[in-house]
């Protein structure tokens, strides 16, 4: 019985081998496959925008054996090819700027395709046994990019998921059109990240999100929430950041230094105004030179001590000569002279006299070494940073030194506007109350810090849309246009140029004042001078 059973079990083996090698061995066409995924990838990847070709060759099928090496000899693209591969491998560049094949045939595959699975262009190339039933859980991963399906009989499919509608589309391999899947987003919801105190903002992000939502059909969401995905993130501080898939968006952030405005001078300053330092430095080099001169060469002034001589010159450009003075030279010279304290003079009352009816205003900060020198900041992490002069906390400086460094946004005006929401917020103080008093006391200074574009980190699927939007932004000009329609024209900040009043006799007073306190100033040293040569007269002639 047990022979029997052992010869009826050869039996069978040997006639299912006969069976087997009766079947014939089919004929692989590569050809079929290598036109088919050559059209398909030059559709969705075109050489222009994604140069870089990466195979993942995780399968050891006979089909993608044969396919594989009339990829590798296309020259167009730069072509790299793992058959390794872990999450460390996975690189900006894969998601961004790479087109990315995948070889299937094992469950052991699926690993690399839910790594790649927000990739930018995914082809999966994979045998259609996978498509059974029993490959469920399989089939859904696969969902993420162009699934290439080959069968045994030299017959290729083609699918598409569309990420937005869901619904799954067979392509024709003899006439392949990839569809414009982000013509119309289904409702798909664009979530933005924003901080929480900046959500009720009208920032020009937000408006640009809702017209992009509004063309595609989508839905714009702003949200401080991250624990259920973004697919945009904007990025407001690029220090120490380079990385290829950041998007330079519009608009600019730096640090910017609030320092107090410069005041109205005291109306003393219009004595001293008219002529700076060089002028007068200029003049007694004038008077000195010429004192030298006539105790030089003078014939009578000349005989008077040097100190005596400036101080004549000096009395001449006031009140015309004291003392008696002859010579063919010396006349020449002080009549010179008298000319020049005329001009001197008459100028310097006209100007006077202009500047009166002139809003004069001390030196704005600026520079950097006016920041140094002139301000005094709260003493925080900011200003020790800059290595700034601080006061401590809890004492309040001069109006006049006391400045800040602050996170500001293209310009003063669009930063105060943002700054004026919070205030609302927090303070009882009106959004028009806060920027007009910020503008009278306050302003930029010319000297920024670590200033960058706005960046945005777009989700790979949604890069192509937003890339075009952007770029249609900078041709219209509708970031400027935007923030230009929120400014009022009072929000303009300038200097009054000219007193608003007319100058009267009164008005004048000051310089009659100077003229009378000049004169006396002359009497005055001249009686002295007197005084003093005739204690010295007399001295002389006890002796």
């Amino acid at each position: 019985m047990y022979f029997v059973l052992v010869i009826s079990l050869m039996v069978q083996i040997y006639t299912r081998e006969i069976v087997c090698s009766l079947n014939p061995i089919p004929t692989i066409d590569s050809k079929v496959y290598v036109q088919t995924l050559f059209e398909l990838h030059r559709q969705i990847c075109p050489v222009d925008k994604y140069h870089d070709l990466v195979v993942y060759q995780t399968s050891n099928d006979a089909f993608s054996e044969t396919v594989l090496p009339f990829i590798m000899s296309d020259i167009v693209y730069t072509k790299i090819v793992k058959t390794h591969f872990s999450k460390l491998h996975i690189t900006y560049d894969n998601y961004f700027h790479s087109c990315n094949i995948i070889f299937i045939d094992s469950w052991e595959d699926l690993s690399i395709v839910s790594l790649l699975q927000l990739s930018v262009k995914l082809i999966l190339f994979y045998p259609k046994w996978i498509q059974s039933e029993k490959n469920v859980s399989i089939v859904r991963q696969l969902k993420k990019g162009y699934e290439v399906v080959y069968d045994l009989d030299n017959t290729v499919e083609i699918y598409r998921t569309n990420l937005f509608s869901k619904q799954k589309i067979a392509l024709d391999p003899q006439n392949i059109a990839i569809p414009d899947e982000q013509h119309d987003l289904h409702g798909y919801r664009i979530k933005m990240y924003c901080e929480s105190f900046l959500l009720r903002m009208p920032k020009f992000e937000k408006y640009f999100l809702e017209q992009v939502a509004i063309k595609r059909n989508a839905t714009a969401i702003q949200t401080s929430d991250i624990s259920r995905g973004i697919e945009v993130l904007p990025i407001i501080n690029m220090q120490n950041m380079v990385y290829s898939w950041i998007i330079p968006a519009f608009g600019t952030t730096y640090k910017a230094v609030k320092v107090p405005r410069a005041k109205p001078k005291p109306i003393v300053w219009i004595l001293i105004d008219p002529f700076d330092l060089y002028v007068w430095i200029t003049y007694l080099m004038l008077v000195l030179t010429m004192a030298v001169t006539i105790s030089l060469f003078g014939k009578l002034l000349g005989r008077r001590r040097f100190m005596e001589i400036v101080l004549e010159l000096i009395m001449m450009c006031l009140a015309g000569p004291s003392r008696a003075y002859g010579g063919s030279f010396e006349n020449r010279l002080i009549t010179l002279f008298c000319l020049i304290g005329i001009v001197l003079i008459s100028s310097y009352q006209s100007l006077v006299i202009s500047f009166m009816s002139c809003a004069r205003y001390g030196p704005e900060i600026n520079t950097l070494k006016q920041i140094h020198d002139q301000c005094l900041f709260p003493d925080d992490m900011y200003a020790k940073f800059y290595n700034f002069k601080t006061f401590p906390n809890g004492s309040l400086p001069r109006a006049d030194s006391e400045c800040s460094l602050i996170s500001a946004q293209n310009n003063e005006i669009q930063t105060l506007i943002i700054l004026s929401n919070l205030e609302a917020e927090n303070n009882s103080y009106s959004k028009e109350s806060f920027i007009m008093h910020s503008l009278e006391n306050y302003r930029f200074a010319e000297t920024k810090f670590l200033e960058y574009l706005i960046c945005f980190s777009i989700q790979p699927f949604l890069r192509k849309l937003f890339l075009f939007y952007i770029q249609a932004v900078f041709e219209s000009g509708i970031y400027e246009y935007y923030y230009n329609n929120k400014t009022k024209p009072n929000w303009q900040y300038q200097h009054k140029t000219f007193v608003e009043k007319v100058v009267r006799l009164e008005d004048l007073l000051l310089l009659w004042y100077a003229f009378v306190l000049g004169t006396l100033m002359s009497m005055l040293c001249f009686v002295v001078e007197m005084v003093v040569h005739k204690m010295l007269k007399g001295f002389f002639v006890h002796q």
